[in-house]
């Protein structure tokens, strides 16, 4: 056995040395039982809300294409690696229909299948959907009779009824990561790496006041924010900011809404996981491999070359590796600039959605001409995707 693991076991306390010989136990019975029936250790990013929902709900797909593809039956045990989920409802709806191992001894049994077991029992995770299962499948979570029912109760005391149409509308600014600490980090820990994603949701009051108008009841969602979203029209609510909000309802309006707009954020997996259609505006980077969904349609920020100011082609962003840019200074050392979508840029945007999911929008000839070069620069362009074919 590896002499460094001890040390490591005291640093993260007396409770997991006591486990460790029923981890190791479990493990080696996980062993042998797999010579007679495939068993997979599924680890779970339930730390981060984006990660908990789509890895875990890509994790459980792969596993059903394997076993299709296999013809078998596998067991699956998922085990959690911290000890606080992000959303205790997600977290309660995957306990309901998967085989779920929490606390230190789930984290012990990750800890030592990565240290000394037969990495062939880890399930890979993954936030990339390259085999198209959100496509193939259907939602693997699903709300009980009392949780829908409470969910358009909620609805209903609004002035909803089952049939209104309402959109989620998720802008990501700084706020949540400087103030949640969900990895456990250091609280001195500076983000500011990440603030090329961020957007001023006083953007956004045109577009959600543009929807209402179309007759959508508009829910801005968010956990932490940095501002609230000031609209006078009493279809747009701040759900974010006014004390509705709770873990439960995150789940359940974007569960069920008629489609969600996102700049790109954890929350807005929930949505892809219950194979809502999504908008993305303001998405950066430009091509996003976890952003494999149906019904997806994307308004990235605006890339220019700082010195000149013309805009930026998919093919020369590729070549200053655009889709690996995961840094706001990465950006300015390749010679980069970054613009959001203009106010006007984003009514538009949020109304071409509204069309789409209506059934009204008809693309013209230069669209579809436009779409199939996109298509097939996405398709075959190795600096854009790892493998031919990637998006389906």
């Amino acid at each position: 056995m590896n002499k460094r693991m001890f040390p490591r076991l005291r640093e993260f306390g007396y409770q997991k040395i006591a486990f460790a010989p029923f981890a190791l136990i479990f493990i080696f019975t996980v062993v042998l039982m797999n010579r007679y029936r495939t068993v997979r250790i599924h680890p779970v990013v339930n730390s981060r809300f984006g990660e908990f929902a789509i890895n875990t709900e890509l994790s459980i797909l792969n596993s059903l294409e394997d076993d299709a593809n296999k013809k078998i039956k596998s067991i699956n045990v998922f085990c959690l690696q911290h000890h606080t989920s992000s959303n205790m409802f997600l977290e309660s709806l995957l306990r309901r229909q998967q085989f779920v191992i929490s606390g230190t001894f789930g984290w012990l049994i990750l800890f030592f299948i990565k240290k000394i077991s037969p990495k062939y029992l880890l399930q890979s995770t993954t936030t990339s959907d390259g085999l198209g299962l959100l496509l193939k499948y259907p939602a693997s979570f699903a709300f009980s009779v009392d949780e829908i029912r409470r969910g358009f109760d909620f609805l209903n005391s609004l002035g909803l009824k089952k049939e209104s149409r309402y959109v989620c509308l998720n802008v990501r600014d700084s706020s949540f990561l400087a103030n949640s600490n969900p990895m456990g980090w250091s609280k001195n820990k500076d983000w500011s790496y990440h603030s090329y994603r961020d957007s001023d949701i006083a953007n956004y009051v045109s577009a959600a006041e543009k929807l209402a108008e179309m007759g959508y009841t508009v829910f801005r969602m968010g956990a932490l924010v940095n501002k609230s979203l000031n609209s006078m029209h009493p279809m747009v609510i701040d759900y974010a900011t006014n004390g509705m909000r709770s873990e439960f309802l995150d789940l359940f309006l974007g569960a069920h809404c008629t489609f969600c707009v996102s700049t790109g954020t954890g929350w807005d997996t929930i949505p892809q996981i219950f194979r809502r259609p999504t908008l993305y505006v303001n998405l950066i980077p430009v091509v996003l491999g976890d952003c494999i969904n149906r019904d997806l349609l994307i308004y990235p920020k605006v890339l220019l070359d700082r010195d000149s100011h013309n805009e930026l082609k998919l093919n020369e962003i590729c070549d200053r590796k655009g889709p690996e840019l995961c840094d706001t200074k990465m950006y300015d050392e390749v010679g980069i600039s970054i613009r959001d979508m203009s106010v006007e840029e984003l009514v538009q945007a949020v109304t071409e959605m509204a069309a789409r999911v209506e059934g009204r929008f008809v693309p013209t000839e230069q669209q579809k001409s436009m779409q199939e070069k996109l298509r097939h620069e996405l398709m075959t362009n190795p600096k854009v995707q790892p493998s031919p074919g990637f998006y389906p």
